[in-house]
């Protein structure tokens, strides 16, 4: 069968890379062997909200000299996840868009909406480079013309007092109105409870476009920096800060 299982390392050096070796003794007495290669020890940002955190580096104003150089920056590792939904909390993301990647023209410039938020991508630079070159991994996971409630966890629905869950009409950047089989809580389900196991340093948001003006709003964006943080800490078993940064744009 399957299971799930993780370990905690001591605090390792951010010089690297490294190479992680994970070893099991099989039933016939041989020992078989994982090895994952140019690992690096840093700060990893989490990057979410809709089209304007989805929005890649491939559509900028700037984009070739943006693409061209991002060679530069070996350091920083991306990631992004695919738009799925799912009416329950799943361990293991149901689609990914690009694996753990080195920061590389091919993997910055990937395709449009596809691969790395230009926001994300200018944010976790920003950072690496004031930091001194400290490795830096960005996890982009965004949907276009989503509004708060599909990223909320239903217990943050409910202490605003928000038990709807229907499937709501959004408005992508670039295209008309669909009615998508999304409910509430449906994508911090699929697309942010799948890292809640992984230990990070923050998180930017971008969003806010499709409802915040509803007066319940304020409500709902404290409840789900509150329940971010928590769900992160207790499955982190306490090394993910409680109080981790949340940057926003409205």
């Amino acid at each position: 069968g399957e299971s799930i299982w993780s370990v905690t390392l001591d605090p390792v050096s951010d010089e690297g890379p490294f190479d992680i070796h994970v070893s099991q003794s099989l039933p016939n007495g041989t020992l078989s062997t994982i090895t994952i290669h140019d690992v690096l020890f840093g700060d990893v940002w989490v990057c979410s909200g809709q089209s304007n955190m989805q929005f890649t580096v491939s559509m900028m104003f700037n984009a070739t000299e943006e693409i061209q150089n991002a060679g530069n920056f070996s350091k920083i590792r991306l990631f992004t996840a695919s738009l799925m939904p799912s009416a329950s909390p799943v361990e293991e993301l149901l689609g990914i868009n690009l694996n753990w990647s080195v920061a590389s023209p091919q993997t910055v410039g990937g395709p449009d909406w596809n691969y790395m938020s230009a926001v994300c991508w200018l944010y976790g630079r920003m950072i690496h480079q004031a930091l001194d070159g400290r490795p830096i991994g960005l996890i982009a996971t965004s949907w276009g013309g989503t509004p708060i409630e599909f990223w909320m966890p239903p217990k943050a629905l409910q202490d605003c007092n928000d038990t709807t869950n229907e499937h709501l009409k959004i408005q992508p950047y670039n295209g008309p109105s669909v009615t998508v089989p999304v409910n509430h809580s449906n994508l911090f389900n699929a697309m942010i409870y799948p890292f809640t196991r992984t230990v990070i340093y923050g998180s930017i948001w971008y969003q806010g476009e499709s409802n915040a003006g509803n007066p319940t709003y304020a409500c709902k964006f404290a409840k789900m920096i509150q329940y971010w943080r928590q769900t992160w800490n207790e499955r982190t078993n306490g090394i993910a800060d409680i109080q981790f940064p949340f940057g926003f744009v409205q």
